[in-house]
């Protein structure tokens, strides 16, 4: 007795548990990254900017730059003109 060819080709699907499980999962690292950024938006929602997660931090990121380079140049100068 032959069995079809389509049932030879065809991989085993996999079981609804082992998905759901995955799912699941997935799930959570998305709830996990959201509320690490939520801080970082509520910021943005206080100021009236965008709450876009991605821009927020690229926006968060060049005012610390913006801010702490020029101050830590500023320390630094005045450390060395000290002595």
């Amino acid at each position: 007795m032959r069995t079809s060819p389509v049932s030879e080709t065809r991989p085993p699907l996999p079981c609804a548990a082992a998905l759901k499980a995955e799912r699941a999962s997935v799930a959570a690292k998305g709830w996990q990254i959201e509320t690490k950024a939520a801080p970082i938006r509520d910021v943005a929602e206080l100021i009236g900017a965008d709450t876009d997660t991605e821009r927020v931090i690229r926006w968060l990121i060049a005012l610390m730059v913006l801010t702490c380079d020029p101050l830590a140049i500023a320390l630094t100068a005045a450390a060395s003109a000290r002595h």
